[in-house]
This record gives structure tokens, sequence and C-alpha cells, in this order.
């Protein structure tokens, strides 16, 4: 078999599940560690620089619409129309020169106003970092508003039933959803890393992708520990020692990564030194992996 066509030939899934549950630290390392930096993150940002503090005053009026020539209410101005109308100068003038003591920009940028359901309540909110000028600007733009429903024949009269005050706007706690996030964004990379590594891992870990390969049987397998020369036997079920041929030379293979290559170096240079490879033995194999491999897989 050519190694294009072992490499297509399709997945061992029992061997793969065994190999990553061996690299199941990583999972955990990868979760752990995203959810901490994802969490120290949102604490630098949110806690230790934190952007300046912000103010916010809400206050609500009731609008009365006025009828026209054939009696229907005015209805026309919605949630859009208004946080327009806010920046226009019959609203925003009187505003600025009760604030004039603050930056005009500042000023025209901390008033918002909402509709939120019903068209006859206007929402005004005012936000800002200073909640001398939050207070100076939610009165002005009360008055300025009132004023201007005076002054338009679309209304019969506006008036503020709910004054808004400035208070400090909490800040939501973020950490553990920044954590949770995290960790997932944290675990998916790992998890990505390792589909990869084991992409470009073309190495041979079980005796049968080795006789696939290369076409040579696997005699024995040694492993790393103290497993008793006969381990690979019993864990197959094989009850006699494997048969090792009178002539020929026996390659000795290491287990694991990078090994295919090592393989292909050490059989062709046993080639062109005319040795004939009669089996292979594969040295320092992990035991407990092939232990759950061949679980139910003995062979007579």
């Amino acid at each position: 078999m050519t190694r294009k066509e072992w490499m297509n030939e399709g997945i061992d899934l029992r061997l793969e599940a065994l190999l990553l549950k061996k690299k199941c630290i990583w999972l955990i390392v990868g979760l752990v560690g995203g959810a901490i930096l994802a969490a120290g993150l949102y604490f630098l940002t949110h806690v230790v620089y934190a952007p300046a503090r912000e103010y916010e005053a809400v206050s609500k009026l009731y609008l009365t619409f006025a009828t026209d020539e054939n009696g229907d209410v005015y209805q026309y101005y919605n949630g859009y129309t208004w946080n327009d109308l806010m920046q226009t100068e019959p609203i925003m003038d009187p505003i600025l020169q009760a604030a004039s003591a603050f930056d005009a920009s500042e000023v025209e940028k901390s008033v918002k106003a909402d509709i939120l359901s019903d068209i006859r309540v206007l929402t005004l909110t005012v936000r800002s970092h200073d909640p001398a000028l939050t207070d100076t600007v939610i009165r002005a733009a009360e008055e300025s508003v009132v004023a201007f429903g005076d002054s338009m024949q679309e209304f019969t009269g506006i008036k503020v039933i709910d004054h808004g005050k400035a208070s400090l706007v909490i800040a939501e706690n973020e950490t553990f959803r920044a954590a949770a996030a995290g960790g997932v964004i944290g675990l998916i990379a790992v998890c990505l890393i390792l589909a990869f590594l084991r992409t470009i891992d073309a190495a041979v870990y079980v005796p049968t992708d080795f006789e696939k390969l290369f076409g040579i049987p696997v005699l024995d397998v040694t492993f790393t520990g103290d497993h008793g020369a006969d381990a690979y036997a019993s864990l197959i079920g094989r009850k006699e020692e494997p048969v090792v041929p009178g002539e020929g030379s026996i390659i000795r293979i290491p287990y694991g990564t990078g090994n295919v290559k090592k393989m292909d170096r050490i059989i062709k240079d046993a080639a062109l030194a005319g040795n004939a490879i009669q089996g292979a033995v594969i040295e320092n194999a992990d035991y407990s992996l092939y232990k759950a491999y061949f679980a139910g897989r003995k062979t007579e």
C-alpha cells in the first residue's frame, strides 16, 4: 500500500479517540487558560483602566396632540422624528444657552429623545461624564421641548410628568461572561491546533498501520516501563511467543510522532545494504493506549 492510499484509507476512530484522551490535559489548559485570559483582559479594561464614569438623567414628557382641519389627530411625531428635532435650532439653541458653561459639542452629543411605545410619552435622556452638565442639560431640554410644543400647531401642549436627575450609571459586571466566552474560544483553539498537528502527524502507533503501510509484519512491541517480555502477546491474546525468522534483519521502529520518516530511512538503508527485512519491532510504545486499543480485540 502506498502512503497516499494509507492516508486516504479512513480514520481509525478508536485510535484517534485514545490519542485525544491522552491530550485531554491540553483541552483543560485551553479552557482554563482562555477563561483566565479573557477575565483578566476584561478586568484590566473595565476596572483597572476603566473609562470615566458616566451620569444619566431620564425625563418623561406627555404630549397632547392637536387636531387638523378634518378633525384627525396629528400622530406623525415618532422616535426618529424627535431625535432629529432635538438637534434643530428651535430646541437645541435654548439648551446650549442654558449650558453655556460647558462644551457645546459635548452638550449636543449628550441629548437623546425616544418614543418607547406610546407616542404620547416622550423620553428624554442625557448622559455625560459630568453630573452638573447632566442635570443642567436635562432641565434645559425639558423646558425647550415644552416651549417647542407651545409654538407648534400639532400640539395643544407638552408637560413634564417625570423630572430626571443625574445618577451614576452602574456598569454591569460581565466578568463571568467574559471568562465563559474566553474558555470556549480557548477550548476551540486547542481543538483546532490538535486537529492540525494530528493531520500533519503521519505517524504509526499500532502494528496494523505499520503492516498496511510497509507490508512488513510486526513481530513484537515493547513498552515503556516494566510490563514483561510477553506484554504485547498478552494484550492481543497470542499464547505462543512470536516466531522470529532465521534469515533477514529485524528492524526496530520508535513509537509515535515522526516515526514514518525514520522508518523510510531505515528501510531504504537496509535495501541499499542488500539486507532483506523479515519483520519489525515497535519500541517504547504506550502500554495504556495499547491496552485500551486491544480491549475486546484479542485474537487467538
